[in-house]
């Protein structure tokens, strides 16, 4: 048994030791500690983004992946489609099935506004042993939902707190956003009556990691529910399966799946949500699960960025509203993060009733309107040329 770069290339071979207990995990004869250094070692395969070639045959070799059911956070190997066959006899030959990525990300719904007071239930309870095959066989749809659930949580918090809404005389500092957001998820129960607030850490380090490992393992309002919290930062990139920001140089770990907030990679600053509990029942091991991320306009300011393209203009609308309200003029600009069937669409208001439509991206993504008020920044010769059209059209009526 070797691990292999996604390429192909060997990494190294398996030790006898560790394929006893990869071969032990397929046959799920393992227990107690055999079961967790099987665990810890697929995770690590996991997370450094490897794969599993095995060697029953001679001159080919099946390839396996390992696998998470986001329902439960448990490891499974899930062998390749389109690679050789394992042989007849071996342990590794079982299939899990599961939906495609690209089937799931076809069903995906998109996020959605989150009620209050209503549990959140983001991950699934673990379950006994006996009922894990009729788990994987329902699993699929509802882990699809549990990570559903956690982009809307993220988007809702954005919505609710009002980050995304831009107007000088709102302006908060850095402190205050994040106390908005704190503010909100207090409407949030984790689990029946457990605030998500009270197992919320806003900055992703080792030092908040082992606060809230601590909070949650002397807890006992979670009574027989899956104990879990949350991670909220803001941060520099996802790379692999780690989250990289200014803490460490090698980033954090995260075994689960990384969701995009509109479907496609963005760089950062990202502001970044993170599922926090135990990787098996009875584990004092706590791990960030899945991730959630939306980028932002700057590590200071929490403005939602649909895509790279868009960040440039939008500082200079930000900077535009700030001297338009020096001149008297207050402008409203607002992102729909819910809801709305162009994301990429701004919309931008000033008190004296006049309303302009905005898109900053170079290729359309929706419906366009056919409307005097809507512009796009890309049919403008400059970045100049755009602001003085944006400024003319809000300060004509200037008393």
């Amino acid at each position: 048994m070797r691990i292999i770069e996604k390429n192909g290339a060997l990494v190294r071979t398996l030790t006898p030791a560790e394929e006893v207990l990869a071969r032990g995990f397929a046959e799920g004869s393992l227990e107690g500690h055999r079961l967790l250094q099987v665990n810890q070692l697929l995770m690590r395969i996991r997370s450094e983004g490897h794969w599993l070639a095995c060697d029953c045959q001679a001159h080919v070799l099946p390839v396996m992946n390992v696998t998470l059911n986001s329902s439960t956070g448990t490891l499974f190997l899930k062998n390749n489609p389109g690679t050789p066959d394992h042989a007849s006899d071996c342990v590794f030959i079982k299939d899990e099935r599961e939906t495609s990525a690209a089937d799931a990300e076809r069903d995906e719904p998109p996020a959605a506004w989150l009620a209050p007071d209503t549990p959140l239930k983001l991950i699934g309870d673990f379950r006994a042993s006996a009922d894990r095959e009729a788990e994987r066989g329902a699993g699929p749809g509802l882990a699809r939902k549990e990570q559903h659930r956690l982009m809307s949580l993220l988007v809702t918090l954005i919505e609710a707190s009002g980050l995304n809404v831009y107007a000088t005389q709102m302006k908060k500092d850095l402190t205050q956003q994040f106390a908005e957001l704190r503010s909100v998820a207090s409407r949030y129960p984790l689990v029946e009556r457990v605030p998500a607030s009270n197992y919320l850490e806003t900055r992703i380090d080792m030092k908040h990691m082992m606060m809230l490992k601590s909070r949650l393992r002397d807890s006992s309002v979670f009574a027989t529910h899956r104990r879990y919290g949350l991670l909220l930062d803001c941060i520099s990139e996802v790379k692999a399966r780690k989250l990289i920001n200014d803490r460490s140089e090698n980033g954090f770990d995260f075994q689960g799946h990384h969701l995009l907030w509109g479907g496609a990679k963005t760089s950062g600053p990202l502001l970044a949500l993170a599922i926090y509990s135990p990787t098996t029942a009875g584990s004092h091991f706590y791990e960030m699960i899945h991730v959630a991320t939306l980028p932002v306009l700057s590590r200071a300011h929490l403005f939602p960025v649909y895509r790279d393209e868009e960040r440039e203009p939008l500082k200079m609308l930000v900077s535009l509203i700030d001297w338009m309200a020096s001149k008297g003029v207050k402008v409203i600009m607002r992102r729909p993060v819910i809801g709305g069937t162009v994301m990429d669409e701004l919309v931008l208001s000033s008190d004296r009733d006049r309303v302009l439509s905005v898109s900053l991206m170079k290729e359309p993504l929706g419906p366009e309107p056919s409307s005097d008020t809507f512009k796009r920044f890309a049919d403008f010769k400059s970045l100049d040329t755009f602001r003085k059209y944006v400024a003319g059209f809000f300060m004509r009526e200037r008393d």
